[in-house]
């Protein structure tokens, strides 16, 4: 019995792991996590908050008036020949060569231009041949119109058959019955003949050939406008932004050229709580527009708000439009399109 109790426990310490435990891992300390405190979003870095800020304070995009942003295109079917221009300096004066003629340039994007200044040329070579042909007629018939022989040729007639007449009627006085009473009859209706003749001429000098001549000058006009119709002219002082296509180009009437837009005064599009509103607001309210510029300054422009929409659009905000004057900055300015900025409308 003995042996017995002796061998089982023998066997129970056999199967047991009595090795010692591995030491329990130590963890560090818990930490208290401390969140910062939420930080005051600001509108951007583009939108300054601006110094005067009596009036209504609000927000924008600039964009560029709709007067100041020309596209030239071709006026009808044909071919690009030119896409130059006289170089000009910075007064707008063409720069002279050697030679005393302009130097010409070619057309590049960020070239400034001057209104009225030529910047290129469709194929005018058969309205110029056209006009060429009507200078001539011209000619001709200014020459027809100042040609007074044929009046003064009927003047001589009128005179001739009225000396006729009268020598007649004298010679029958002194005699009578010399001369037939048909014959003096024939004379008399001479003499008519040859006014009518003679007012006949002055009409057709005076009256038919003068016409003549001022139709030749409208069809000379007419050329005129179409050549002027086939040049690239600057409707207004600007920058080329956008050049769409190269010389010797077929185009149709109605595809682009090029595209010009003048930067001196720009538009801010901005959003004004419905609160705010005023019907007089458009009535060319003042407004200070700022800029935060790269160096970190602030730039303030002066503008007047020259359009309110009094739609309430959703969010209960209603659109204004804020005039800005530009201020030149070397080749550029200041101010330029797609910029956020902030303003102020001083009611």
């Amino acid at each position: 019995m003995t042996n017995t109790i002796a061998f089982l426990l023998a066997f129970l310490f056999a199967q047991t792991d009595v090795s010692p435990a591995p030491p329990r891992k130590q963890y560090p300390p818990q930490i208290p996590v401390v969140l910062p405190e939420p930080v005051a979003q600001k509108p951007g870095i583009d939108v300054p908050a601006a110094s005067n800020t009596d009036g209504v304070q609000v927000v924008g995009i600039l964009e560029v008036l709709k007067h100041n942003n020309v596209v030239l295109a071709a006026t009808e079917r044909a071919v690009l020949m030119s896409l130059k221009t006289d170089k000009r300096d910075i007064q707008g004066k063409p720069v002279l060569g050697a030679d005393g003629n302009p130097v010409m340039v070619p057309l590049t994007e960020g070239m400034y231009v001057f209104k009225d200044q030529i910047l290129g040329k469709f194929d005018d070579r058969e309205l110029q041949s056209q006009k060429d042909i009507g200078i001539c007629q011209l000619a001709v018939a200014k020459a027809e119109y100042n040609k007074k022989i044929e009046i003064e040729y009927a003047e001589w007639g009128v005179k001739v058959s009225e000396a006729e007449y009268k020598m007649l009627q004298t010679a029958n006085r002194i005699h009578r019955g010399t001369i037939s009473e048909i014959e003096v009859l024939k004379a008399a209706l001479a003499w008519e003949q040859a006014k009518a003749n003679l007012k006949l001429q002055e009409y057709t000098i005076n009256e038919v050939k003068r016409q003549e001549v001022t139709v030749r000058e409208k069809e000379i006009d007419s050329r005129t406008v179409l050549i002027e119709l086939r040049k690239l002219v600057a409707p207004i002082d600007g920058i080329i932004v956008r050049l769409d296509k190269a010389e010797g180009e077929w185009l149709r009437e109605g595809d682009e050229v090029l595209e010009i837009m003048q930067l001196n005064a720009l538009r801010a599009r901005c959003k004004v709580d419905a609160e705010h509103y005023t019907p007089d607001m458009v009535d060319g309210k003042p407004a200070t527009v700022s800029m935060l510029m790269v160096n970190g300054k602030v730039e303030e422009f002066p503008g007047k708000v020259v359009f309110a929409n009094p739609t309430v659009e959703p969010g209960n905000k209603f659109e204004v439009y804020i005039e800005v004057q530009n201020r030149p900055a070397g080749s550029s300015w200041v101010l330029q399109p797609g910029r956020s900025v902030s303003a102020v409308i001083h009611l």
